[in-house]
């Protein structure tokens, strides 16, 4: 009876260790986060992170075509913010990677709408008094 227990154990714990393995191993994909949407104001945040195990040799940031960072030697994630002109513009950035393998994103943007103003609020209206009738009149 102690076998199969024993042999139930050690398989449970070969698959946490697994997993525990797996989760650790990462991502194998550079990924490059830029900040969606409109912008209210003329910052635009990002997130670079190199595939595990990797590093990036080379990473420039460019605004509105104009360079506006330059980087050598990243060996971890790297977090930015990018101040553009206008809420109006482009955020590229370019690299290469640890072996050579280059890589490059855009993005567009643009200001947000306005808000709508606001309603305002209603008027009572009053009716204006009427003239008073005249009468009388006569001989005179």
């Amino acid at each position: 009876m102690r076998r199969p227990v024993t042999a139930l154990i050690a398989l449970g714990a070969a698959f946490g260790i697994g997993a525990t393995a797996l989760a650790q191993s990462g991502d194998d994909r550079l990924s490059i986060d830029l900040q969606n949407g409109c912008l209210n104001h003329a910052r635009v945040t990002m997130l670079i992170e190199p595939p595990s195990g990797k590093s990036i040799d080379a990473l420039s940031v460019y605004a509105n075509g104009r360079e506006v960072l330059d980087l050598t030697g990243l060996s971890g994630d790297a977090r930015m913010t990018v101040r553009l002109t206008s809420p109006r513009g482009r955020v590229t950035v370019r690299g290469e990677l640890a072996g050579g393998e280059n890589f490059s994103r855009s993005r567009d943007y643009r200001p947000c709408a306005p808000a709508p103003p606001p309603r305002p609020a209603p008027q009572r209206t009053t009716r204006p008094e009427p003239e008073p009738t005249l009468s009388g009149g006569g001989e005179g």
